[in-house]
Formats: structure tokens, sequence, C-alpha cells
């Protein structure tokens, strides 16, 4: 039984608060993030050319791994960069959560279709259709 106490104003500000606070999140994370890859870029600088050639080198999970174990500059930033991409979707999978949990089922109808377009998005650039 829903709480009586729980207006629907109340509610509109639930989701807000938690959507918020996931945006707050992501984006000091990635602010950090940013800040010490540029720190330790400036104690320990190096050329990076940032040709294809490198970028294919780096741009993946077994190079971003194998960078943040030894704190390279370029992969810390480049998680944070991956980190404040995410952000957004993270945001919108807690908002159908909140519209769930609010019992909100056009919003968890409206936000789960945003979801879908973002996730085939991912899934057609991914295939190379364009």
């Amino acid at each position: 039984m829903p709480d009586a106490r729980l207006t629907p104003a109340r509610e509109e500000e639930n989701v807000y608060a938690d959507v918020y606070k996931v945006l707050l999140a992501g984006m000091v994370a990635s602010s950090i993030l940013f800040a010490v890859g540029v720190v330790l870029g400036l104690l320990h600088p190096k050329y990076i050319p940032l040709t294809a050639d490198w970028t294919r080198e780096h741009y993946h999970w077994k190079g971003l791994v194998s960078g943040l174990a030894v704190l390279d500059p370029a992969a810390i930033m480049l998680l944070a960069t991956l980190l404040l991409i995410l952000t957004p979707v993270v945001r919108v999978l807690v908002s159908i959560y909140a519209f769930y949990v609010d019992h909100d089922w056009k919003f968890v109808v409206v936000t789960g279709i945003v979801f879908l377009v973002i996730v085939l998005t991912v899934a057609l650039a991914r295939l190379g259709l364009q």
C-alpha cells in the first residue's frame, strides 16, 4: 500500500534527488580522474602522437587496464572520459528504477524507450552500421 504521506510532489523530488546524486557523482569522479591524469602527465611528460595506430593500440579494454596498472596519464584520462560518457546512461537507469519505485508506469515506459534507443545506437555503431 502506498504511503499516504508521499504526495506526487514528494515522489517527483525523490526521482530528481536520485538523478542529481548520480550526475553529481559521475561529474565529481570524472573530474578527479581528469585532474589526476593531468597532474601525472605534467610530472611525467611524454609525447602522444594520437595517430590511428596509437589509438588502436591504447583505446581498448586491455590497453586501458594495463595503462591504469602503471598509472599512465592517458589511460586515467580515458577512464575519466568513459565515466563522463556513461554518467547519463546510468542516470537513465536510475530514472527507470526511481519511476518504477514510485509506480509511475508512464515514465517507466518512456525512460525505458530512451534506454533502448541508447542501447540500439551503441549496438548498431559497434556493428559498423551508419
